[in-house]
């Protein structure tokens, strides 16, 4: 039996509110990583985004995980680019687009894209704050 709905206090409203920050402000990144990082077809990439939002709005809703937007933002980065990659790792040579990106991506792995994208963010973030 499912337990009664708790009601929201304001650190899980604040919680909330980051969430929806990151997913709003990462929407960008991850469909272009899904479509150019990772070459996948517009529908795919479509239907792994929005499995993407739903896993990451479970996550952050769990006991103990970081409430640090940082955190959080690199958690969303990392299994965009780990499902990404599964996508790929079942298809067989002939499957693969011939696209040099992509083979440049899978041979990386999974993290270590996730990590360039993380600092690409990051310096993106630090050349806006010393322009404004």
């Amino acid at each position: 039996m499912a337990s009664p709905p708790r009601e929201m206090t304001g650190n899980d409203q604040s919680l909330a509110d980051k969430v929806r920050l990151i997913l709003t402000g990462t929407t960008r990144v991850v469909e272009s990583t899904l479509r150019s990082y990772y070459a996948l077809p517009t529908e795919e990439a479509h239907k792994i985004e929005e499995e993407l939002s739903l896993w990451f709005e479970r996550l952050s809703r769990r006991p103990g995980v970081p409430d640090s937007f940082r955190v959080l933002r690199a958690h969303l980065l990392s299994m965009t680019c780990k499902v990404a990659h599964v996508y790929w790792v079942g298809k067989s040579e002939s499957e693969l687009p011939k696209n040099e990106m992509l083979r440049r991506t899978l041979a990386l792995g999974p993290e270590i894209i996730a990590s360039e994208l993380e600092k690409e963010i990051e310096d993106q973030e630090l050349k806006r704050k010393r322009d404004h």
